[in-house]
């Protein structure tokens, strides 16, 4: 089966202090407004509206550092960019930037014959209002994880689509070494995922699932895997 290759770039930023996973949406706000005319920093249009598509560009705080994560020309907008950033601000605080990284690779995206194992780093917002009705009024675990299981297919085939590959094959999810986690959106509680699945799609390395990506959540890491990369310093 032909898979599409990616181009990937992951930008890593130390800050003046350690961040928290809670402050990625701050990181996100302020790259959106330091650099307004680049829609895929915050997915508004000039008229307003939003631009609906699966986020080039990610947010995420992964072992206490900013990460910023970018797809297609998401990693082409961050090798442009990521020299012109010596300080940031995360809500009033402003924090200078000490150390910056770009590493970049090329990555497959595409289905496999055999499964293979991810782990969802950050919470895996799986559920809409609809899906979190029906996940309650499950009493078995094992109808419960059939939910998630369709959801994170829902989730690869629509990934897929944005990214212009079409699936061919029957995607099958294995969703059992998951656990709820409490967490919050927009201040809102919410109910999120993390832990081990499966499923024979081969993802890009760190890349999010799931709803409010860009923000961080839903962020997985492909067990037993190595990227090459190439990258550079500040």
């Amino acid at each position: 089966m032909t898979n599409i290759k990616i181009d990937v770039t992951e930008y890593h930023i130390r800050l003046g202090r350690e961040l928290h996973p809670a402050e990625s949406p701050k990181l996100r706000g302020f790259f959106g407004r330091a650099f307004a005319e680049e829609i895929l920093f915050h997915h508004h249009r000039l008229d307003g509206s939003l631009l609906y598509k699966y986020p080039r560009v990610q947010f995420k705080v992964l072992d206490k550092t900013a990460i910023l994560l970018g797809l297609a020309e998401g990693s082409e907008l961050l090798s442009r960019l990521w020299l012109c950033v010596d300080h940031t601000s995360i809500g009033s605080e402003n924090l200078p930037v000490i150390e910056s990284t770009i590493t970049k690779r090329v990555e497959s995206l595409g289905g496999t014959q055999e499964p293979l194992q991810y782990c969802f780093i950050t919470p895996w917002l799986a559920l809409n209002q609809e899906n979190e009705r029906r996940y309650l009024l499950e009493k078995s675990r094992q109808k419960r994880f059939a939910l998630l299981e369709r959801v994170l297919v829902g989730n690869c085939l629509s990934l897929s689509k944005s990214l212009g590959y079409t699936i061919t094959m029957r995607l099958k999810a294995d969703c059992s070494g998951l656990r709820e986690v409490r967490c919050s959106l927009k201040g809102v509680p919410m109910r999120g995922f993390v832990g081990s699945f499966q499923i024979n799609f081969l993802l890009p390395n760190k890349i999010g699932l799931g709803k409010a990506v860009s923000r961080g959540f839903g962020t997985i890491e492909r067990v037993g895997s190595s990227p090459r990369s190439r990258g550079g310093n500040k």
